[in-house]
């Protein structure tokens, strides 16, 4: 299996917390985006290729794609993986498929109609509550982090106490 130094949701993909802090505190070999949209579109790939640092090898895959190559004890030997999904859906997808993934951080999820904040800039509508609630009831850690300097929150608290 894969060896997934941190897993992350974060909507914008690739931008500076992910290419310089975190990247580098993790020493990361390769970022894979998962996100089926972004897999598909041509002018997202060559925004996620233009801003990945040159110290990191980048990988843009669908869920199922992705889940299958992180199974795969071929796949990405001796490499620090940093695995990057940019909606809770997706994320949700690839652990029911069975995706190696025992911890996540939650990053940016920015403020929607009909959201509410989780905490700093991460806001979260009911399907993402309902989404990550299902993951952490799959055994995966899951914790909110802006960059590396800052406190991990407990989410699933705060998640527990939101009505919506």
């Amino acid at each position: 299996m894969a060896n997934i130094v941190m897993c992350r949701v974060d909507e914008r993909g690739i931008h500076g917390q992910v290419a310089a802090s975190w990247t580098n505190t993790l020493n990361a070999s390769r970022l894979m985006v998962v996100d089926d949209m972004a897999a598909k579109d041509d002018i997202q790939k060559m925004a996620l290729k233009m801003a990945c640092p040159s110290s990191a090898k980048l990988s843009i895959l669908p869920v199922e794609k992705a889940v299958a190559r992180l199974n795969d004890p071929a796949n990405y030997e001796g490499e620090r993986l940093f695995v990057i999904f940019k909606t809770t859906e997706n994320l949700r997808r690839a652990i029911d498929l069975g995706a190696p993934i025992t911890a996540v951080t939650i990053g940016n999820i920015s403020n929607k109609v009909g959201s509410q904040i989780l905490f700093k800039s991460v806001s979260v509508s009911k399907t993402d509550k309902e989404n990550i609630l299902h993951i952490a009831s799959k055994g995966v850690e899951v914790t909110g982090q802006q960059v590396p300097a800052d406190p991990k929150t407990d989410v699933i608290e705060i998640l527990k106490n939101m009505t919506f």
